[in-house]
């Protein structure tokens, strides 16, 4: 039985305490340190780390375990470093590319893959409503749809790319491992509801199988050279009648314990688990569906039944406290107050 010792940094995302579980499950003599990349960070979810450090509290060269990030601004600490190891498969430094969203859809187009039609500048955009997003990759970040130029936050104009709003609901993902560009595994989903609603992190997941998403993945993942492991993201267009490639998510995206409990692959190339989670075909997560507003809440509390896990990573007051603020002032509250969840 192991006895190895886990860094996880930014240990508050919900995908540090699904993966700090997961380890002290299946290795209970193991060592779970949670990392903060910000001192003074306020980490909830202490339950799940045997020791709560910062990056100050470590010296690079003098780390003695295995080094997990998470979320985006995790990712990119560690890959600036150096490759990022874990088990079998290797996060390397070229991914750092996939951050910058403008490559990242250039190298999907020219892999042949279809793309929405994309602007580098808001004085370039042809066609309203439309969609923006971060230009690099900062884990969420400021999105939205705006019905017109003057809609775009000012102060983020800068720091966007803009693209064509495809007009569908929900978000279709491809979770992946690869190395030199081969995929080892795949996990499809269809992300029916999500928070922001235009976008983000999971609030209801279900198992999707198409073999065109699994095709697409496959293929940018063999022009890009990819190594590591990652979420692609596609919207389906009823136009086009097929899938617009989106963005794909180099780290452990916020739903990653669907994919775990239902391809036991990932858990095993990954940590060198033995997988015995029961696989389920839909995961409805609380505290997310709880920034949606009470309203949305509500409304959806028929997902609570039938064949689905239910996910709250011990966050439901916090969550139910917020519930009944403007999501954009949670935001802002969590990024100036709260903790470092990027």
């Amino acid at each position: 039985m192991t006895c190895q010792t886990y860094l996880i940094y930014s240990p508050v995302n919900d995908q540090s305490l699904v993966i700090a579980a997961l380890l002290r499950k299946y290795f209970p003599n193991s060592h779970v340190i949670g990392v903060c990349l910000r001192s003074n960070t306020k980490p909830i979810g202490r339950k799940y780390y045997h020791k709560i450090l910062t990056v100050d509290d470590i010296e690079p060269t003098q780390v003695t375990g295995v080094e997990i990030p998470t979320g985006a601004f995790a990712t990119k600490y560690l890959l600036e470093r150096g490759n990022v190891s874990l088990g079998s498969v290797v996060l390397t430094q070229p991914m750092l590319q996939v951050f910058d969203k403008h490559w990242l859809v250039t190298q999907a187009k020219n892999a042949g893959l279809l793309i929405p039609e994309t602007w580098q500048t808001l004085k370039d955009v042809k066609t309203f409503p439309f969609f923006y997003k971060q230009l690099y990759e900062q884990g969420g970040g400021v999105r939205g749809i705006a019905l017109r130029r003057e809609d775009v936050p000012k102060e983020e104009k800068g720091n966007l790319i803009f693209q064509e709003l495809i007009k569908s609901s929900g978000t279709y993902g491809v979770s992946f491992l690869a190395a030199q560009g081969k995929v080892l595994v795949t996990h499809s989903h269809f992300e029916r509801e999500s928070i922001p609603k235009v976008g983000g992190s999971a609030v209801f997941i279900e198992q999707f199988e198409d073999a065109r998403l699994f095709d697409h993945t496959t293929r940018l993942v063999r022009y890009i050279n990819y190594s590591g492991w990652g979420l692609a993201e596609f919207k389906y267009c009823p136009c086009r009648k097929d899938y617009v490639f989106m963005e794909i998510n180099a780290k452990f995206w916020a739903s990653c314990e669907f994919s775990f409990v239902n391809e036991p692959l990932f858990l095993k190339l990954l940590f060198n688990i033995n997988s015995i989670e029961n696989a389920t075909k839909k995961v409805f997560f609380v505290p997310r569906a709880l920034l949606r507003g009470p309203i949305f809440f509500l409304s959806h509390l028929h997902r609570l039944f039938g064949d689905v896990k239910v996910c709250n990573y011990s966050r439901w007051l916090r969550a139910l406290f917020f519930c009944f603020i403007p999501y954009e002032i949670y935001r802002s509250l969590k990024k100036n107050l709260l903790d470092d969840r990027r």
